[in-house]
């Protein structure tokens, strides 16, 4: 037992040697934190992989469990034919598939009229065989046809690419590509802590204005430079197959709904329930500063690990994402890529080792980590995890689509250029959840036109007064 203790005081005490002067004194504050996460996470293969995979609970996706089969407006359809012909991409079909896309489908063929789209789609439908179970949700209403049309006479005339980010735009993008890679590895070579902030605020700028952009086929016109163009923040984004899962056919569909796995990255941790897990609130403070600072890594790693093995959260009895009611199919449609980016990120740690050694890659890399975790979890998940952004689900049941996406976002600065670049356009998540397919870059053009269809349709529009004020909301409601 001696012995025991003797080792880890050792362990303790080299690692505090190690933060004291591998790390800035700005990052001292997360190493207790830091020590208790990768501790777990060193354990986790005795204490929590190898019982769930002796027990026979971890699971390799499969293909065979997914059916080709398209759900939109209560219909089944075969698409798997259109694949080469569709004009975004073989994977915004594919990560589709077996699930019910009606909201994806309505929400990203802005520039074609419903009528359009559906005569398109008509010769896919599968006739002989059982209807789907249809949502009780209106898709096609005056408020949405009235901000698509809008959306429409804003780029007439301007070209068919022209709802994408402008070439300006992306040469910034690339200036910011180059100069992250630069700092990252000036940074594995001289040891250079000025590069971390750096690095941090850069990964989240391509994060932000590229990964997610690319992620919704609304970068560029071609869907496999938005593919690739995708992995822009590599290797400090988040992993993007399981974005498209979490963000595009989780969030987008379902936005503070029972399968919007966003509500739950924290639980048990943090509930968003009323009195459920409520502490102090500088105890609370504390715990969403700890937690915020791990969301990349958590993405980048945990997320990818527990889609690919369906391993059973030990805390609260769930698999990964295991709300989205597609979830199998999702896994088995994107296995392969979820595996090649996390290879690709083991790759890149192991280079950071050859470079820096354990002690100082951990420091260095979880401090630029934090940098990104925050400006990351700050323009993703505080604009939906407000009071105000959930509906009481009576009410919620006579909203249409696009008035459901409005009623779950509060924005904030939407007329502000510098908060409009900087977020990547996160800070209008109004619109942007009603067009996703249109580069965020244009979202402040469109804001007043916005504005204009919401109040004649009598649709509240949800705009904080104040940065502070739009903060508070999410701390007070996230305890």
């Amino acid at each position: 037992m001696d012995s025991v203790v003797g080792l880890a005081g050792a362990l303790l005490n080299n690692i505090y040697e190690a933060a004291s002067s591998h790390l800035h004194p700005v990052f001292w504050i997360y190493v207790p934190y830091w020590t208790l996460v990768l501790g777990a996470l060193a354990v986790s293969p005795l204490t929590m992989i190898l019982p769930q995979l002796l027990q026979g609970k971890l699971s390799w996706p499969s293909k065979d469990e997914v059916p080709d089969e398209w759900i939109i407006h209560g219909k089944k359809y075969n698409l798997k034919p259109f694949y080469d012909s569709h004009p975004g991409g073989s994977l915004a079909l594919r990560k589709a598939k077996g699930s019910d896309c009606t909201g994806l489908f309505e929400s990203y063929h802005v520039f074609i009229h419903h009528e359009v789209l559906m005569k398109m789609v008509a010769q896919y439908e599968i006739k002989d065989t059982a209807p789907a179970e249809k949502r009780t949700m209106v898709y096609d209403d005056a408020f949405y046809n009235d901000l698509k049309q809008a959306v429409r006479d804003h780029f007439k005339g301007q070209g068919k690419s022209a709802h994408k980010m402008t070439v300006p735009h992306l040469m910034l993008c690339l200036g910011a590509w180059i100069t992250m890679w630069f700092c990252i590895v000036h940074m594995l070579r001289n040891d250079s802590m000025w590069c971390i902030p750096v690095i941090g605020f850069l990964s989240w700028y391509l994060t932000g204005n590229v990964m997610h952009d690319a992620s919704h086929n609304a970068l560029v016109k071609s869907p496999w430079m938005n593919r690739l163009l995708s992995h822009a923040a590599f290797p400090y984004g988040v992993n993007v197959a399981g974005w498209q899962i979490q963000h595009v056919m989780s969030h987008h569909i379902y936005t503070n709904e029972e399968e919007d796995v966003d509500l739950y990255h924290y639980d048990p941790i943090i509930t968003l329930e009323k009195g459920v897990g409520s502490v102090n609130p500088v105890l609370h403070i504390l715990r969403v500063v700890y937690l915020m600072s791990s969301a990349i890594p958590h993405l980048a790693l945990v997320v990818p690990y527990g889609l690919l093995c369906g391993h059973i959260d030990a805390a609260h009895g769930h698999r990964m994402y295991d709300r989205v009611k597609a979830i199998m199919a999702h896994r088995a449609v994107l296995r392969w890529e979820l595996l090649a980016e996390t290879g690709a990120l083991i790759a890149f740690w192991v280079v950071c080792y050859s470079y820096h050694g354990c002690f100082k890659a951990i420091c260095y890399q979880m401090s630029v980590y934090v940098i990104s975790s925050y400006c990351f979890s700050f323009f993703t998940q505080v604009s939906h995890l407000q009071e105000e952004c959930f509906i009481d689900p009576k009410k919620l049941e006579e909203l249409s689509f696009a008035k459901r996406q409005v009623a779950s976002s509060m924005d904030f600065a939407a007329d502000s250029p510098f908060w409009g670049h900087i977020s990547g356009g996160l800070n209008t998540q109004a619109i942007h959840h009603c067009f996703p397919s249109v580069s965020a870059m244009h979202l402040r053009a469109l804001y007043p036109k916005f504005r204009q269809v919401c109040k004649k349709h009598g649709v509240q529009l949800k705009e904080a007064s104040s940065l502070s004020s739009f903060v508070w909301g999410f701390i007070q409601f996230s305890n």
